[in-house]
């Protein structure tokens, strides 16, 4: 996607692991898609694979209850963000893994929310790790809620930052239109030394940081990785 100065956000997408972290990248979402106008499309990825010793008839079976479990999961989806937000949404349940439902979906979208547990090791959730290699692989721009970031979706203020080799165009861009939705200062920082950013601490405060479009090993894990896993706030990369 090439953003530009006049861009619009026609497709939001966020993805939902029903934990407190995706709820608030709900809100957030449906926020930023009420205001844009846009389409907001939530997903949630599950697989429900039949083992290799399975038989005909037990597949057939497991395909039955696949198909009822998927439409339960699919109004429990509905409810969940429908009770975080008021924009309309078009929900799916998708039998993948997470990565690859959320990736192939983005390719339809302007803008792809998360939320991250800020945990490492074993005991973060898929959104926790799955955020982190959506990152490296997308080329649309990612935005990381946490869990411990503000309730209210509203947003205060933005800052953008780009390091070096990185002009940030696109972030800039896409803050100006986000602020400009949520009529809030947009602050340019790409000029400024200090790298990596550290997020600000402010309610509502919103970090934006240009990342390169292709996947830069050392970039995630000296500056998307550590940001994708804080606890708090929240952070928007945007793809050169």
């Amino acid at each position: 996607m090439t953003v530009t100065p006049d861009l619009r956000l026609t497709t939001v997408l966020v993805a939902v692991d029903f934990g407190e972290a995706s709820g608030r990248a709900v809100a957030l979402a449906g926020a930023i898609a009420q205001r844009a106008g846009a389409e907001l499309h939530a997903i949630h990825a599950e697989t429900m694979d039949a083992p290799a010793y399975f038989t005909a008839e037990q597949v057939e079976e497991l395909l039955a209850e696949r198909a009822r479990v998927l439409e339960q999961g699919r109004q429990y989806l509905y409810r969940f963000v429908g009770e975080r937000t008021k924009a309309r949404v078009n929900a799916t349940i998708e039998c993948k893994a997470p990565a690859d439902a959320i990736l192939h979906a983005a390719d339809d979208a302007d803008l792809v929310v998360m939320g991250s547990h800020g945990r490492r090791g074993p005991s973060r959730w898929w959104l926790g790790s799955i955020a982190e290699r959506v990152l490296r692989l997308t080329r649309r721009p990612l935005l990381v809620v946490h869990a411990d970031g503000a309730a209210d979706p509203a947003i205060a203020e933005l800052a953008v930052h780009a390091g070096a080799g990185l002009t940030g165009v696109a972030a800039w861009a896409l803050a100006l239109e986000i602020g400009r939705l949520f009529d809030v200062p947009v602050h340019d920082r790409r000029g400024e030394a200090a790298w990596p950013p550290e997020p600000p601490t402010a309610p509502g405060s919103l970090l934006v940081v240009a990342a390169p479009a292709d996947s830069e090993r050392h970039w995630h894990s000296t500056v998307g990785a550590p940001l994708v896993r804080r606890p708090d706030g929240a952070v928007l990369f945007v793809p050169e």
